[in-house]
């Protein structure tokens, strides 16, 4: 699948039961194998950010491109980070209990 970087930076994501989960704010790179590796929901611009916050977007925050099945018009991805995230942190809690 290939795309303009550019065209990437504001598209909106939807899963594949066609839930909306946001827009690309951001895009990592690595640049030494040419791929983009994640699309996050928040933007690093601009910001000095606490490492402990660029974590959490990173894990909460943000879609592996190998998640994403289409990029066309919009982005389909394979599940919404947000809520699978949700769902981890219950199940912990639960555990812990």
């Amino acid at each position: 699948m290939s795309k303009r970087l550019s065209k990437l930076y504001g598209m909106n994501i939807y899963t594949e039961n066609a839930e909306f989960v946001g827009k690309v704010e951001d895009v990592i790179l690595n640049i030494k194998k040419g791929e983009v590796m994640r699309l996050c929901l928040r933007s690093f611009k601009g910001r000095q950010l606490p490492s402990e916050e660029v974590k959490k977007i990173l894990q909460e925050e943000s879609i592996g491109y190998n998640e994403v099945l289409k990029a066309g018009d919009i982005i389909l991805c394979k599940k919404n980070p947000r809520v699978s995230t949700k769902s981890k942190k219950k199940e912990k809690h639960k555990t812990a209990k």
